[in-house]
């Protein structure tokens, strides 16, 4: 690493270290001949801006910290992507780690970040985890921002999607279809986002005079894998059954596979519903109807809300609820 300090520059062009120092930052008035100075000494004596001392020193830093409880998820890919442009167009560094839905290692990582002065964190909460994670959080005055999962009674803004509508739309539109006999597959049971989800389908169902069959809803987890095996237990057991809403797309894209290994038509023998429109779901044959809950967006208001809490915003805590839209594709057999 570079030992060239900001007073070697001053020195070596005969100017204060506060100019270098502000040109460095672009901060204050410097004429622009002095910055391209100042610019081309660094160049040639080879400095390297030190951000761990400027952390120490301003008691801040330019990381932020995106702590997510499944990176496998393309959902959280494009969220990703959202919140990191956010983040870049305001000079800030995006340092992302998985928990695995571990609080232990959730709690790590918070310490991490801390310990490195981060400038703030975006939370996608582990199940379960415990209040006193997040009364933690208050006490050490981390701006902090929830997304996707919400934790009832979390004095922090949330920024997420209105899971009982999407699954309302997904099951209003097999219904409308003809569809009577609906299964809703994925999910972990302890999940609120779930529940909303199971909600929504289940007040549709019942708007329309169908008693849920509570054989015919089925957790698993977020994986194509499960998804197949999931869908794979649902024919063999219940083979009435001519649709599906998914709790995410990763499982309908697995319950396609269970569906064509047993010669199921998708979109003519079976209709099958996702939910956040990775973007693999206009890729597949057929193509997956789906609930897009803009997840870039979610990022992007994510990373907004964020910079306002950094700036020093101290309004009570806020949720934003993004309104999702039905994307509707060819796995339903109907474009209308």
């Amino acid at each position: 690493m570079s030992n060239v300090t900001v007073a070697d520059i001053a020195r070596h062009l005969g100017i204060s270290t506060a100019t270098v120092s502000m040109t460095l930052r672009n901060k204050g008035r410097i004429s622009e001949q002095t910055r391209q100075r100042v610019l081309k000494a660094i160049d040639e004596l080879g400095y390297v801006y030190n951000q761990t001392a400027a952390n120490l020193r301003n008691k801040s830093s330019n990381l932020v910290g995106l702590l997510l409880h499944d990176i496998t998820n393309p959902f959280y890919a494009e969220m990703t992507v959202g919140l990191s442009r956010e983040m870049e167009a305001h000079d800030l560094m995006l340092f992302l780690a998985n928990s695995e839905e571990s609080a232990e290692r959730q709690q790590r990582f918070m310490d991490s970040l801390q310990r490195n002065n981060a400038a703030g964190m975006v939370i996608c909460a582990a199940q379960p985890t415990p209040h006193s994670f997040f009364d933690s959080l208050l006490r050490r005055r981390i701006p902090t921002i929830l997304v996707v999962r919400q934790v009832p009674d979390a004095a922090f803004d949330f920024v997420g999607t209105d899971n009982f509508l999407g699954s309302q739309l997904a099951t209003e539109h097999l219904l409308r279809l003809g569809h009577r006999h609906i299964a809703f597959i994925g999910g972990q049971a302890s999940s609120i986002s779930r529940s909303q989800r199971l909600g929504g389908y289940m007040s549709k169902l019942i708007e329309h005079g169908i008693a849920p069959n509570q054989a015919w809803i089925l957790p698993c987890g977020a994986s194509r894998n499960e998804g197949t095996q999931t869908m794979t237990a649902l024919l063999e057991q219940h083979p009435e059954v001519t649709a599906a809403v998914c709790y995410q797309d990763v499982v309908a894209l697995g319950a396609m596979l269970a569906l064509r290994k047993r010669e199921r038509m998708i979109g003519r023998d079976f209709a099958l519903v996702g939910f956040d429109d990775i973007p693999e779901t206009a890729l597949v044959e057929p193509a997956l109807t789906t609930v897009s809950v803009a997840a870039q967006e979610i990022g992007r208001k994510a990373g907004e809300l964020l910079l306002e809490r950094i700036a020093g915003n101290d309004e009570p805590a806020k949720s934003l609820i993004l309104p999702p839209t039905l994307v509707v594709r060819q796995s339903c057999g109907s474009q209308a």
